[in-house]
């Protein structure tokens, strides 16, 4: 029993390792966590056709399930979405945070590891908080947001 959790231990490992040379830089890249239910998840936007310089980029957080409903908005000036579609909220380094939806067919998101309840996650001047109430995020500027299952709130 011990020899065969050791195992599923190192083959998990291995696949954490294979995962990060074959994805390369664009998981590396984008650091961010998830919430212990993973329900929300954040990390450091990039553009995968031209990385960005670090004081350019966004943070953003995934909702994949809740109960409130962005404006219907992917981003594209298509009000339409016949794939799969997930809230977003978006925080500039200088600006407020928007939301919208991102429609997307079958994607792979940044694998990230769960923060605790009551944990604090920074970089690049972007300042989280995990709560038990939901995950609220601030950039340098003192813009921000909310979020949560049941609701959000951006200023």
């Amino acid at each position: 029993m011990i020899r065969r959790m050791r195992l599923s231990a190192w083959t998990a490992s291995a696949f954490a390792l294979v995962l990060m040379v074959v994805a390369g830089p664009a998981l590396a890249d984008r650091p961010g966590f998830a919430s212990p239910s993973g329900n929300i998840t954040c990390y450091l936007e990039d553009d995968w056709d031209r990385p960005l310089p670090p004081q350019e980029r966004s943070f953003v957080c995934l909702v994949f399930e809740a109960s409130w409903t962005p404006p219907n908005d992917y981003g594209d000036g298509d009000p339409t979405c016949d794939l799969d579609r997930t809230r977003i909220v978006i925080l500039p380094p200088d600006g407020p945070a928007t939301e919208r939806w991102v429609c997307h067919g079958d994607v792979f998101w940044p694998i990230h590891g769960a923060i605790g309840y009551g944990s604090a996650w920074s970089v690049l001047g972007f300042d989280c908080q995990m709560a038990e109430t939901g995950v609220t995020c601030q950039n340098a500027r003192g813009n921000g947001f909310s979020v949560r299952r049941a609701a959000r709130s951006l200023y």
